[in-house]
């Protein structure tokens, strides 16, 4: 493999001791120097690749610490309703995929995903009806944007049997009509697996691979290299999806870092896991095991956020926990002494402090030197919760991205108080908590570069609010890309060897459009990426 030299661009490493070089140099699969021009020239061989940046931006690759790859992958054969501004949208929507319907990847079923009630014209959530006066012959499962809640039609609901006089499940909701007390065909939380696990999910390891090839070919469009992914809930044996990933791996087909999210959600999958002897860091360089991922609560949008106190628009909850304190402690636990790193989904401030006081008493009890426990979303805080992020050291894995969708209905959620201490990512950083970026996709867009926009200005990708969302909680552009270069390999224990441009680190970056140092913040979103080389291959290119 040839050497590739990269000269006069704004080279910037995520090194704190030294921020920005004139070129870097690499071989193989390695960063062989970085520094000054006349230093770099000496390594230069016939073998050697110019690749003049012009003035343009040189970085590490992009390493999302927390999405849903196969999800987005199996994205592309449902029906896209994230567009959708009413019902009668989400109609058209579903009828036009059926007419042109190519690839029954679901078999009889479909599947939708995206869909928000918040831009609906109705002003209210979708039923079952709606979807069978369009589809009553099959099956139908739809999404809502944040996956946390679902609307299906009566053939789903029949296949699932659920029926006025099934019980809600712990942990979920079925929505039912005030007046029969029928289902409506909303579900919530753990409702959603009563239909969701019916659903015929492919078991074909090779569409299983196409799937996941298909989705990183499109990461890498957006400079990401490194990928944390919770994939376990998307098909059916998450075996079949560790089978996958080592055999694209061993066919040199693997064009992204796979850290894998590992969802085990009861105590006797997480023990079925165990017998395999793996542990959080066991792999390679392409693919690892990560941390054990729970889900404490679900979402704002949703109204499943678990909230100390009751939401401001709906004073009848406090949204949903998944799990008693007991249960989830059982499981963390038992993880946390077999060698898995914790990483858990908490949105609202009652989730949060249920894992921080779980964490505090596993330090107590099972002291680790570096667990280097996570929270994922950490979206509304209090000045307590961000006390116990310092004292028990805790990652706190955010997504900038949710603001642009989050700032319409968070204050009529939360109330304009609690907000003083939700997506507080400023807050967070001077106080010292360890941020790390990601994007959730599919749930938002991985795109980094609007992930780093919506953190340095505070507005959705539409350029509001003018000022920004709460503008004091912005962060500067330094802060805003370690969030999706350095601080998520950190997060995976593996800071020493990727995140940064340094001489002996893996040879993973992305060449950006623009001086994103020179450009108004407001431009960021605009970048393009040029390039994305892996293990000093380029493997995409824009020219």
């Amino acid at each position: 493999m040839s050497k590739l030299f990269f000269f006069n661009g704004k080279i910037l490493t995520m090194e704190d001791s030294q921020k920005e070089v004139e070129c870097i140099v690499t071989e193989n699969n390695k960063i062989i120097f970085c520094g000054s021009y006349e230093e770099g020239k000496k390594f230069i061989d016939k073998n050697t690749k110019y690749i003049d940046l012009e003035g343009r931006t040189l970085l590490p690759g992009f390493n999302d610490s927390h999405m849903h790859l196969i999800s987005y992958g199996l994205s592309k054969y449902k029906v896209d309703l994230s567009n959708a501004d009413s019902i009668l949208h989400m109609q058209k929507a579903l009828k036009e995929f059926v007419n042109n319907e190519k690839v029954k990847i679901f078999k009889k079923w479909i599947l939708g995903h995206g869909w928000n009630q918040e831009n609906f014209i109705e002003g209210r959530l979708p039923n079952k009806y709606d979807i069978d006066r369009v589809i009553n012959d099959r099956p139908v499962f739809l999404s809502r944007a944040c996956y946390h809640i679902c609307v299906v039609n009566s053939m789903a609901l029949k296949l699932a049997g659920i029926t006025k006089e099934t019980r809600d499940p712990e942990g979920g909701k079925i929505d039912r009509d005030p007046v029969t007390g029928e289902p409506t065909g909303i579900l919530r939380e753990n409702a959603v697996y009563l239909v969701y696990n019916l659903i015929p999910f492919t078991e074909d390891i090779g569409e299983i691979k196409e799937i996941i090839q298909s989705a990183i070919d499109d990461v890498n469009k957006v400079g990401i290299t490194s990928i944390q992914t919770d994939d376990f809930s998307h098909l059916k044996s998450y075996k079949k999806i560790l089978y996958a990933y080592q055999e694209l791996k061993n066919e040199k087909k693997l064009n992204a870092r796979i850290n894998l999210q590992m969802l085990l959600d009861t105590k006797d999958k997480l023990i079925d896991f165990l017998k395999m002897n793996k542990k959080t860091g066991d792999g390679d360089e392409m693919v690892k095991f990560g941390p054990l991922k729970l889900l404490a609560d679900g979402s704002l949008g949703s109204k499943t956020a678990a909230l100390e106190a009751p939401y401001s628009d709906d004073i009848n909850t406090k949204g949903v926990l998944i799990y008693t304190t007991e249960e989830i402690e059982k499981i963390l636990t038992l993880a946390h002494v077999n060698g898995l790193q914790l990483a858990v989904h908490t949105i609202g401030d009652r989730a949060m402090k249920q894992v921080l006081s779980i964490y505090y008493r596993l330090n107590k009890m099972y002291y680790r030197k570096d667990a280097r426990f996570r929270l994922i979303h950490c979206q509304i805080l209090s000045r307590d919760i961000i006390e116990q992020f310092k004292k028990l050291n805790v990652i706190a894995d955010i997504q900038p991205i949710f603001i642009k969708t989050d700032m319409q209905i968070a204050e009529s959620r939360v109330g304009k108080e609690r907000l003083k201490y939700s997506y507080a990512w400023n807050t967070m950083h001077n106080e010292g908590i360890f941020l790390s970026g990601g994007s959730d996709a599919p749930v938002e867009p991985f795109n980094p570069l609007y992930g780093i926009y919506c953190a340095v200005t505070r507005k959705d990708l539409n350029g509001y609010p003018e000022k920004g969302w709460y503008p004091e909680e912005k962060l500067d552009l330094y802060t805003a890309l370690k969030l999706f270069t350095i601080n998520p390999a950190y997060c995976t224990f593996e800071e020493n060897i990727k995140g940064s441009i340094k001489t002996g680190k893996l040879a993973d970056l992305v060449v950006l459009s623009e001086d994103i140092t020179k450009i108004p913040l407001d431009k960021i979103k605009d970048v393009k990426v040029d390039m994305t080389v892996l293990s000093g291959k380029v493997i995409f290119s824009r020219n």
